[in-house]
């Protein structure tokens, strides 16, 4: 088990970019636009750890509701990653840790659930498949 990434809530994806090239001068990708989360997202690439940056792309994204109580962005979620997916799915349900939805298929193929921030002191969790 690890933790595969940190996502920041940011309102102006490419203000973001510009900061962290300023600040760190790592790796970024280009910006992914994910329809199924209806964001903009940019990956920013550490030795150890990944960052990704997700602007909302209207108000059906689940980021436009973390904007409105955060307005200048801020920690999202992270994410912690798991061998197998759908074992840690049916530990956590079976010990009634409230989730948030069933295991799906991330943008980069892999399955992922949340835990509810309210299980962990207003932490959303990620848990998703390792990179085979």
């Amino acid at each position: 088990m690890n933790i595969d990434h940190i996502a920041h809530a940011v309102p102006n994806i490419d203000k973001a970019i510009l900061a962290y090239k300023k600040l760190f001068n790592v790796p970024i990708s280009e910006i992914m636009i994910i329809e199924k989360q209806n964001i903009k997202m940019a990956v920013i690439s550490f030795e150890n750890l990944k960052i990704e940056l997700m602007e909302p792309l209207n108000d059906k994204s689940p980021i436009t509701k973390f904007l409105e109580k955060n307005p200048k962005g801020g920690l999202h979620h992270y994410c912690v990653s798991v061998n197998d997916v759908n074992s840690e799915y049916d530990k956590h349900k079976k010990s009634g840790l409230n989730l948030t939805a069933e295991p799906t298929s991330g943008y980069h193929g892999r399955n992922l659930y949340f835990i509810h921030p309210n299980e962990l002191s207003g932490a959303l969790i990620e848990v998703e498949e390792n990179e085979k």
